[in-house]
């Protein structure tokens, strides 16, 4: 064996918090060797990140690191500044999990890339802009001298990831620490920056972190398994996708997706085989803002077309998937529906009554049937109020007839519904857990049992564990009081799963509309067909020999959408018709409902 690039032996982090000493890494112990490859996963609060955090020597003023971390023979743990800013930026870099936090908002994107050059090397001025060029294309940074003047809220997400990796690799270090570096990212994009870290093996040794076993099958070649700050397991990657011995590490696996057919989680499916009545049709919807754009020497007002003529119907027991990349309109839509935002045209049709027309009063009224659960569960809920009260509220405005006791009562009821007990009432939502609170935000939605549930996003924060228990719930929950329930997310994963129905949606606008084993046994569009071969599955060969359409670039801007057909820009297919005429929505003969002009 080769003397390791890195080596850490009996690693423990301490924190000391009012609480009490917080142990979050446990005796961990791995060596990464010159070309390796490896994952370390696990959910949050394994320690994983806290692992990397004291391998860079970033941990926190109230964290305690011991143990060994040697890099190219030099112990670099708990070392002094001075030492590591040689090491940090030039021979080890790291990509951190949110770009938008880590990149400084008021510098232009250049000259945050110089100034690590200027740190780190002795380039002058136009060398360091002709090397931060350089590697901005090797990201594959479109128009790469355009962005260069950008500052990071005018790059889209999957951008402002590549300029993180762009930044960690303008040194050309040893080794590059990437933690959870898709996490935030759709699909198609995720599968965009997986594609780009695997061509980087061939130059530098990578080390990912994340929770997703999925980011790791076809990317690394040794994976480390964490729980509660230990490593449980540790193999090859074929090992641990096929015979894994921890029970952990089968949970992590039981909780992607199969390659094949639908399978459900544990639990009642959901029994919608023969949906009632329509209770929602939405009829060539169009949602546009007034955008100001720059235009050379003036700026000018263009509409911004979040949503531009969608049509759909939502059933009695139904569930309807709206899946898209984020940008697409799916959650501009929602809001639509809510009436929560104005529309520019067309009709939101509820029960026979058009919403649009209505005043606030009566559509405050109608909003006790129509309940929704938010993308982000902390932030949806009063910090100051307790669980209790939080579900209590909608009680409150549409039942003020219930005295205490009946409201109590209630509480306890949705409680118990989604699984919490009791003595959480009188909690606050910060002592709760991730999937915990949005466990609250669905017992906040569904104890006025509306007839429609809205879930934006509901499971894209959690772990695949706690996704797969929330999913779990709904299914329940759906089974149990006959809701409908519109679903909308960016994870086709997710979507399989959970819907009856699916509607694909790019840049306004729906591109297919199928049953659900339809669409994923015969997905007819392009861009769909991008999307589910972006999906990442348990099964370690089905992933490798898994043909994958890498869609290059991102979603235009909505303010100048493309002509004729709106995904021809990045579409593998696209021929003359497709920027001439905009393709109408034709029926295959299996059902499904196709706007492509190559379907």
């Amino acid at each position: 064996m080769s003397t390791p690039l890195l080596a850490c032996e009996d690693l423990h982090v301490r924190f000391e918090t009012h609480a009490g000493e917080v142990h979050a890494v446990k005796g961990v112990d791995f060596e990464v060797h010159p070309g390796d490859c490896i994952g370390i996963v696990g959910e949050s609060g394994s320690g994983k990140t806290q692992t990397a955090m004291a391998l860079m020597g970033l941990l926190a003023d109230n964290a305690a690191a011991s143990g060994s971390v040697r890099f190219r023979e030099e112990e670099i743990l708990n070392a002094p500044a001075g030492q590591l800013n040689r090491i940090r930026g030039r021979r080890v870099s790291m990509i951190f999990q949110d770009p938008m936090a880590s990149l400084t908002p008021f510098m232009r994107i250049g000259a945050q890339l110089c100034e690590v050059l200027h740190q780190h090397s002795d380039m002058n001025r136009d060398e360091a802009k002709a090397r931060a060029l350089e590697v901005l294309e090797i990201v594959q940074i479109p128009e790469p001298r355009r962005r260069f003047g950008m500052y990071p809220h005018e790059l889209s997400g999957g951008q402002r990831q590549r300029v993180m990796i762009a930044q960690a690799l303008l040194c050309e270090p040893d080794l590059l620490i990437a933690d959870e570096p898709t996490t935030a990212l759709d699909l198609t994009i995720q599968a965009q920056i997986l594609d780009f870290l695997r061509s980087l093996k061939k130059r530098t040794t990578i080390v990912i972190i994340t929770h997703d076993l999925g980011v790791v099958a076809g990317l690394c070649d040794t994976v480390l398994v964490m729980q509660e700050g230990r490593v449980v397991e540790r193999g090859a990657t074929e090992t641990i996708f096929n015979a894994s011995e921890h029970p952990y590490t089968r949970a992590l696996l039981a909780a992607l997706p199969r390659p094949k057919r639908v399978q459900p989680p544990e639990g009642p499916s959901i029994g919608t085989t023969a949906p009632g009545k329509s209770l929602l049709r939405v009829d060539d919807l169009r949602v546009h803002f007034p955008t100001r754009v720059q235009d050379r020497l003036r700026s000018r007002t263009v509409p911004l077309k979040a949503v531009d003529g969608v049509s759909f119907s939502v059933a009695e027991g139904e569930t309807v998937g709206i899946v898209g990349e984020s940008g697409c309109g799916k959650s501009t839509l929602a809001r639509a529906i809510l009436q929560l935002i104005g529309s520019t045209g067309g009709r939101i049709v509820w029960q026979g009554e058009d919403l649009s027309g209505l005043s606030r009063k009566a559509m405050n009224e109608r909003r006790r049937d129509l309940g929704v659960v938010f993308q982000d569960p902390l932030s949806s809920l009063n910090p100051r109020m307790t669980i209790g009260n939080i579900i209590a509220e909608p009680l409150r405005r549409f039942h003020p007839e219930l005295d205490r006791e009946d409201r109590d009562a209630a509480v306890l009821n949705a409680l118990r519904d989604v699984g919490l007990d009791r003595e959480h009432r009188d909690r606050y939502p910060h002592e709760f857990s991730g999937g915990q609170c949005q466990r609250v935000s669905i017992a906040r939605a569904m104890i006025l049992k509306p007839r429609l549930l809205i879930c934006d996003e509901p499971v894209s924060s959690l772990d695949a564990s706690t996704r797969k228990q929330t999913i779990g719930l709904l299914k329940d929950l759906q089974k149990k009081h006959g809701v409908s329930i519109i679903f909308i997310s960016h994870d086709l994963s997710v979507v399989r799963i959970v819907c009856d129905r699916v509607l694909v949606m790019y840049l306004g606008h729906f591109v297919e509309i199928a049953d659900r084993d339809i669409l994923f046994d015969s997905p007819a569009h392009p861009y769909t067909q991008a999307l589910i071969s972006a999906i990442p599955v348990s099964d370690l060969k089905a992933q490798r020999q898994q043909e994958r359409i890498i869609l290059t670039g991102e979603p235009p801007s909505p303010t100048a959408p493309p002509s004729g057909c709106v995904f021809r820009t990045r579409c593998p297919v696209a021929t003359d018709i497709c920027s001439e005429r905009e393709p109408e929505f034709r029926t295959l003969e299996n059902g499904a409902r196709v706007a492509c002009h190559h379907a």
